[in-house]
């Protein structure tokens, strides 16, 4: 089955309101996803999709949830999701946010009390677009062990920039610090499936395909 963009959006908002979220929660959830879909980025695209119905349904994510901004300094922005999506307190801050980085010569959003954002690079990619150069990371569970450890101490923090670009589309880094998401660790063992060697240790220390 192929669907265009505008029609992948249309099913991924209906979805969306179906599982519980509001109309607002459900268009900022299905802009993020299918533009991680048209990216590639399948492992936080559709099939991410189904993580986040789940958790809407379940309660683990408030899909009602009405985010509160504040701005405690001139250029700063602070977003409570209050338990809802990344999203919808972004997309209610970026022209804000954009007019004040170029007004100030910088600018900040920090959010707390949200389920996982997804593709990080949508975020910094939409403010590249506006002529801006920006930088974005978040926190998560411990882990990943150091090198030569087996206590997990660090999270797959993704870690993105981006910057306009003289020609074309802006330039897009999306990276996480582990050699792979862990949704996708976790899909394998929820299908059974053997993982690469170099994406995970066992309790002892040593390379593992389980």
């Amino acid at each position: 089955m192929q669907l265009s963009l505008d029609q992948a959006t249309g099913l991924c908002r209906m979805a969306a309101l179906g599982a519980g979220a509001n109309e607002e929660n459900a268009q900022s959830l299905a802009a993020s996803i299918v533009a991680a879909e048209a990216e590639g980025l399948t492992s936080v695209g559709l099939t991410h999709f189904i993580d986040y119905l789940e958790a809407i349904e379940a309660g683990r994510i408030d899909g009602n949830a009405d985010p509160v901004i504040t701005r405690p300094a001139l250029a700063v922005y602070l977003s409570d999701a209050r338990g809802g999506l990344a999203h919808t307190g972004f997309d209610r801050t970026i022209e804000d946010l954009a007019k004040a980085a170029k007004l100030f010569g910088v600018a900040i959003f920090s959010q707390r009390n949200a389920y996982t954002c997804g593709a990080l690079g949508y975020f910094t990619g939409r403010l590249a677009a506006q002529g801006l150069v920006s930088f974005a990371a978040t926190n998560g569970p411990a882990v990943l062990a150091g090198s030569g450890s087996v206590k997990p101490v660090y999270c797959t923090n993704p870690m993105s920039f981006a910057a306009p670009a003289a020609d074309g589309s802006p330039l897009v880094i999306d990276q996480s610090s582990s050699a792979t998401a862990f949704v996708n660790i976790r899909r394998a063992a929820e299908d059974g499936r053997k993982i690469p060697e170099g994406w995970a240790l066992d309790a002892s220390g040593n390379p593992t395909t389980d």
